[in-house]
């Protein structure tokens, strides 16, 4: 089990860098990580500014779902997992529009 905060902490991290608020301005969307082995869920909500704020809660509609195993996340944002793979062997399960999916693919 990995400490998951670091690691959604490094992703709303990104949003702070100028290139990155720029390429999200007016994308508006909420992103709930469901972290399956420590019962814990987190939301990181992205503002039309660009700028993203993470929280522990449970939104009831989301945006963008991301349901998966501590380790597998921390895996992926390492780069020792291979998202595609996690989601053929459904280690991780990816729920939104997928136009919405492949803009978030910049900041793993």
């Amino acid at each position: 089990m990995a400490d998951i905060v670091p690691y959604l902490e490094r992703i709303r991290a990104h949003f702070e860098l100028p290139e990155t608020r720029e390429a999200f301005r007016g994308f508006a969307r909420t992103i709930q990580f469901i972290i399956t082995d420590l019962r814990r869920n987190f939301v990181l909500s992205i503002a039309q500014d660009g700028s993203a704020t993470l929280t522990e809660e449970t939104l009831p509609q989301p945006d963008i779902t991301f349901t998966t195993s501590s380790d597998t996340l921390a895996g992926i944002l390492d780069g020792t997992v291979n998202p595609q793979l996690a989601l053929i062997t459904r280690k991780l399960k990816v729920s939104g529009k997928m136009e919405d999916l492949a803009k978030l693919q910049k900041l793993l």
